[in-house]
């Protein structure tokens, strides 16, 4: 090549690079993080040392809702407003939070108290083994069911014998089972009775079932609504998206109880018998104590509607008032981070996450080593699979102040706590999170180094090899209701032992592609049934993947096993952990299912495996797939996500540790490398090979046009 034409070259690179650390360094206030503010104050000149206290640190706006003290209220409604035209003066970004305290959807009980017949509800069993004599058992109190008197394959009917919650009755010979059903309403023992910041001015405690679509369109008007009154119909002119805040059917319990419990409905039971012909509450044996076929059945067909009703019924509905009033619907759900509460409080989560159009996670800890990497996975995928393109994470560390005695953890830990959830896919922070170790210009600094990371991955997609496959239908027909205790932020105890081993080995594989660097995405049954196959992919939309995991699944609809037939024949590759597919939607087992399974596993293709540990130990990922990231000290904790952004490959690689790490990398489809570092602003080009020296819980951004 001439001199001259190098020199020019020269120039130009100079020039880009020049250009693009200036756009890089010009950060909107939608990449920064936002504050929680529940008391927005009524004195003006208390607003505007608000505004700018945040301001001067960096944040980048609110949360925010009527002040819970005049919650609704003509005064508080003024105030409020007053306060977000000064915000949106300042160009803040502004997230509306629907509730007075957590959880959403009773508008500080303005719904129930419109109905109480509304109030969430469960069906309750409780059991024990008793021999012959004059028996005197207390059952729940509420509404008695069933009661049951079982005997190896005799079963009778012993309502006759109860009489005010006591059971007496003169028990045969022999060992006998007793089980009573009743039904009753969440409140003690469960979350909406606990919840430690309910203002006190709230109406009612008690809390409406999310499955009744009135109890949506009452919600709604008594809470967004009147924001309509005092903003007009445009809410998006004041507001990025709603935050509705861990709504849920509350199903399960926050203390050790010898009783076991599923929501319930009205609804529901007209749903159930609408679709399957027979009531459920006539099938409470099947329901809670059939292993076999037909409890298997009952039991998919029962949380299959619970989820299709809160989801249509509440989310959907929530997104629906959102898209006509041009903003988005947004919040997080309860317990997001274990499939074993997912199954009680929403009978889906992923499909009440494609009915929103921000979805998002609480974490309450901000320690790295405490965060369950497959939390906003969850979220970010169901975002991905139905184009919604922002995705939020409520940062609250409850659970390290009570471990710190009352202190946060350092800034450099929330900073890694930070990398993760952005490389799991969130977009925005809605913070209860306070810096409290750091100074307000070292929050400014956190805030811009966030905001970078975030302007680099916001839009366009992931790139990941892998999908791994959400077992919700396997875990619907394995989950034998048992007694359950939330233990911890991300916790549950007890459960069906079956039921555990798929959430366990749901999570655990999405932890070893996070350890392992390979890129996902979390899928679910429908995103497998409108998936193509193109050349051995699975291609959704811009999404694509080259190797589909199922994590203990054991049922699965045909239409979704035959696809992945098609996808092994046409050269992808498929993994099963634990069981395969033998139960279709409809029959359980079935031998379709059967047969067709066999037929995959026969193929090179495919491969079947008792644990994650014959993944790792055979290698198979690297027999498969080009890895994306490679780096030179491979037991190094680096750690990645991926994005295609118009034609750019972003990358944003990080150290996942306490110390400092320095090892030369190779990425997969980089080349002629841009490296961005997020704390300070400034861009370079690797001459030859990328070689990152990385601060304990720092990261870069390498990106390619």
């Amino acid at each position: 090549m001439p001199y001259r034409s190098i020199v020019l070259l020269m120039i130009i690179m100079l020039l880009c690079i020049n250009s693009y650390a200036q756009s890089c360094n010009s950060l909107s206030n939608t990449f920064r993080m936002n504050q929680n503010i529940h008391n927005v104050p009524l004195d003006e000149k208390e607003q505007d040392d608000l505004i700018e206290r945040y301001s001067s640190m960096g944040y980048g706006g609110f949360t925010v809702n009527v002040n819970y003290n005049e919650y609704l209220t003509e005064k508080g409604m003024n105030a409020f407003k007053s306060f977000c035209d000064k915000a949106k003066a300042n160009n803040l970004e502004l997230w509306l939070y629907d509730e007075q305290g957590y959880p959403s959807g009773s508008a500080g009980g303005r719904v129930f108290l419109q109905n109480e017949a509304w109030e969430v509800k469960g069906i309750f069993k409780k059991d024990t083994i008793v021999q012959e004599g004059l028996l005197q058992y207390k059952i729940l109190t509420g509404k008695l069911v069933k009661a049951y008197a079982i005997n190896g394959s005799d079963t009778f009917d012993i309502r006759q014998f109860v009489d005010q919650n006591i059971l007496n009755w003169e028990v045969p010979i022999g060992t006998w089972k007793i089980v009573v059903f009743s039904k009753n309403v969440l409140y003690d023992h469960f979350q909406v009775s606990l919840s430690p910041n309910a203002p006190r001015e709230k109406l009612s405690a008690h809390y409406p079932s999310l499955m009744i679509p009135e109890v949506t369109q009452a919600f709604i008007k008594s809470t967004y609504e009147k924001y309509i009154d005092y903003f007009g119909e445009d809410l998006g002119e004041y507001f990025t998206s709603t935050f509705t805040d861990e709504p849920s059917l509350m199903a399960v319990s926050f203390f050790d109880e010898s009783w076991s419990v599923i929501p319930w409905a009205a609804v529901l039971s007209e749903t159930v018998f609408q679709k399957y012909g027979y009531r459920p509450e006539n099938k409470l044996l099947e329901l809670f104590e059939d292993k076999g076929s037909n409890g298997q059945k009952i039991r998919y067909q029962y949380f299959h509607t619970v989820g299709e009703l809160i989801s249509q019924n509440y989310f959907r509905t929530l997104k629906n008032w959102c898209a006509q009033h041009h903003l988005k619907s947004g919040g997080h759900l309860l317990l997001e981070e274990t499939m074993m509460a997912h199954v009680p409080l929403y009978g889906d989560i992923f499909a009440c996450f494609r009915q929103m159009d921000a979805p998002g996670i609480d974490v309450l800890s901000c320690i790295p080593e405490n965060t369950p990497v497959h939390a906003p996975k969850l979220a970010s995928s169901a975002a991905e699979l139905t184009g919604a393109s922002r995705v939020m994470c409520e940062p609250c560390p409850v659970a390290d102040r009570r471990e710190l005695d009352g202190k946060e953890p350092t800034t450099e830990q929330v900073r890694g706590f930070m990398n993760i959830q952005l490389a799991g896919g969130v977009t925005d922070f809605n913070n209860y999170l306070r810096l409290s170790n750091a100074t307000p210009e070292e929050k400014k600094e956190f805030n811009e180094y966030v905001g970078r990371i975030a302007k680099h991955l916001r839009g366009g997609h992931t790139v990941a090899d892998v999908a791994l496959f959400y077992p919700v239908e396997s875990l619907w027909t394995n989950f034998i209701p048992e007694p359950m205790q939330v233990t911890g932020w991300d916790s549950i105890r007890g459960g069906n032992e079956e039921a555990i081993k798929i959430e366990q080995s749901f999570r655990n594989t999405a932890r070893m592609l996070y350890k392992n660097r390979w890129e996902y995405n979390i899928i679910d049954t429908k995103a497998i049934e409108d998936a193509t196959i193109e050349n051995g992919w699975f291609v959704h939309g811009n999404l694509k993947w080259k190797l589909v995991i199922l994590p203990n699944v054991n049922t699965m609809s045909i239409a979704a096993l035959e696809k992945l037939q098609n996808f092994v024949n046409d050269g992808g590759f498929l993994i099963a952990i634990g069981q395969t597919p033998i139960n279709s939607t409809t029959n359980f087992p079935d031998q379709q299912i059967k047969t067709v399974s066999e037929k995959i596993f026969q193929s090179a293709n495919a491969k079947h495996v008792k644990s994650i540990s014959e993944i790792k130990s055979g290698n198979q990922f690297g027999q498969w797939l080009v890895p994306d990231l490679k780096v030179a000290k491979s037991d190094f904790p680096l750690r990645f996500t991926h994005r295609q952004i118009n034609n750019e490959h972003v990358y944003f690689v990080f150290n996942d540790s306490n110390v400092a790490l320095e090892s030369a990398i190779s990425l997969r489809d980089i080349k002629n490398a841009i490296i961005y570092d997020p704390k300070n602003g400034k861009s370079s080009t690797p001459e030859d090979k990328i070689v990152l020296n990385l601060n304990p819980y720092h990261g870069v951004i390498i990106t390619a046009k």
